[in-house]
């Protein structure tokens, strides 16, 4: 049946809203009302009155759908967490990322980018009625009070002030990147000040103190945290002091160890006063290991720090780790070393330990293939990664006790991951329960473990206070026998003494109240 153009541009006009809706689902923005109708008009406007560049955007809509839904179906719209995830990874990561995309996706990518070019086809068939122009001034006014609206939140914390897409995203994709690049210049000049510490006092009763930082380990996922598997032998009869709601500042590795790390407080980052440049000025060597990735001397913001120690090793020497993975435990060799380097008698050092710990996808993490504890391969090595770190912290712990010098170990994670449901695990597609993911909506999320183990401790002390890491660099102070008054909370991080205002990052470095987060528990298979 042929329609006529009244009816036809009544088709349209649905269709265009149809249109609104794919494109918010497909690049993963909040699909309010403001963001529908405002991509609505615009279409609508540009349609009758500027056909040809509205058939530019259509194109480039299939075109943007086809690129970037996949990663918007894991981490959403584009956002300062993930360029800085994107700028902070390794080559092989990255092809970990493609592999982890389930075949469906890649389809739904398909199927979502050809509806835009339907339109457009559809669009051909008939000519419009007549529409006068003054018609469209109400449409005006609308999109223009809208964007006023979102414009007075300002660009970090309500987004681009026209919610329209594909506009919104284009802006999203170009601001992104640039206020990312702005910081990490901001960070280039930073680092080439001066400290700013002022060391009030500084006793070191150790020698040796050993900084692991974890990657991706949700607390709840431990058996030293109540967990059903005994993931965690050695630190079940060796951890002496274990915080048992420690949080991390952040949902992922650069905003969590930039914000825990540094001296900030969750407010504006001073780079240059660190975790490496207070144990300097306090007098200890200093050393870094890492197996994550170094994109240059300033290239990331973890990096940057890693840069100001006297001793460092990177097992990943560039950015790109052409498929040759290198495991946590090949730090033992250079951390041997480090111990064995000499040092003046009165003098103690600072060894930081970098890990790919439980990073995703958690099976790449291994050595051998996971033991099976459920019917869920991504769960099962995850498991797994867990139970590897406790051995990784088990050799640390031999290697620092055959120095024959005293040591103290602290051990926490970067941040946690929460559960995907009814997703794909990598390469199959059998549908899993659920696979393991960074997210920023969840407690589990941020809920990770902060153990200390000492060579002259004996028992475990439990402590259950909340602890946000936005003050992890004031316990990391006291853990380091370093007294400065820059770091107030240093005396109370292990305390009995709740933090006063338990707060974290979200992926746009917001900070929100811990108590609006989401529950993710675990699985019922594994309770």
């Amino acid at each position: 049946m042929k329609l006529t153009p009244r009816k036809h541009y009544l088709l349209m006009i649905v269709l265009l809203l149809i249109y609104s809706l794919v494109m918010i689902y497909a690049l993963a923005y909040p699909p309010n009302p403001n963001r529908i109708i405002e991509t609505w008009l615009l279409m609508l406007l540009l349609q009758r009155f500027f056909p040809s560049i509205w058939r530019w955007l259509m194109w480039l809509s299939a075109i943007i759908i086809l690129l970037y839904h996949p990663t918007a179906t894991l981490y959403g719209r584009p956002s300062f967490g993930i360029v800085a995830s994107l700028l902070s990874t390794t080559a092989s990561e990255a092809s970990e990322y493609i592999g982890a995309i389930p075949w469906h996706t890649y389809l739904a990518t398909i199927l979502l980018a050809a509806i835009p070019l339907f339109i457009v086809r559809f669009n051909r068939q008939a000519a419009a009625p007549s529409w006068r122009f003054y018609w469209s001034i109400p449409l005006v006014l609308i999109l223009m009070v809208m964007t006023v609206q979102t414009a007075r939140k300002g660009y970090t914390t309500g987004g681009f002030a026209l919610r329209a897409q594909p506009v919104e995203f284009l802006a999203d994709a170009y601001l992104q990147p640039r206020a990312y690049f702005a910081e990490l210049a901001k960070m280039k000049q930073d680092l080439a000040k001066p400290d700013s510490w002022q060391i009030s006092g500084s006793h070191q009763i150790y020698r040796n103190y050993v900084l692991i930082i974890g990657e991706s380990v949700r607390a709840d996922y431990m058996h030293l945290y109540g967990f059903k598997y005994t993931d965690t032998p050695f630190l079940d009869k060796h951890a002496n002091i274990v915080m048992d709601n420690m949080l991390s500042a952040g949902p992922n590795t650069p905003i969590s160890l930039l914000h825990g790390l540094t001296l900030n407080h969750g407010t504006s980052i001073n780079i240059q006063d660190n975790v490496i440049t207070l144990a300097k000025k306090a007098g200890l060597d200093t050393a870094w290991l890492s197996n994550q990735g170094a994109l240059g001397q300033y290239d990331t913001s973890i990096s940057s720090i890693a840069h100001q120690a006297n001793h460092m090793t990177f097992l990943k020497t560039t950015g790109y780790d052409f498929g040759k993975p290198s495991f946590d435990d090949q730090l033992i060799a250079p951390l041997q070393k480090i111990l064995n380097h000499p040092l003046p008698s009165n003098q103690p050092r600072l060894i930081v330990l970098h890990i790919m710990g439980s990073h995703p996808n958690p099976c790449d993490r291994l050595p051998q293939p996971a033991h099976h504890y459920v019917d869920n391969n991504n769960s099962n090595c995850y498991i797994d990664t867990i139970r590897q770190t406790d051995n990784l912290l088990s050799q640390i712990y031999t290697a620092l006790q055959h120095s024959s010098q005293p040591f103290s170990m602290l051990y926490f994670s970067d941040h946690g991951l929460s559960h995907d449901k009814n997703s794909y695990e990598k390469n199959s597609i059998v549908r899993s329960e659920s696979i393991l993911r960074h997210n920023d909506h969840f407690y589990q999320n941020y809920h990770v473990p902060l153990v200390i183990i000492s060579s002259d401790l004996t028992g475990q002390l439990r402590n259950k206070a909340q602890r946000s890491g936005l003050e992890l660099l004031d316990g990391i102070a006291q853990w380091l026998g370093i007294s400065t008054s820059q770091l107030p909370y240093s005396e109370k991080f292990f305390s009995k003494l709740n933090s006063s205002q338990l707060q974290v990052l979200d992926f746009y470095q917001r900070l929100q109240p811990v108590n609006k987060l989401q529950n993710d528990p675990l699985p019922a298979n594994l309770l």
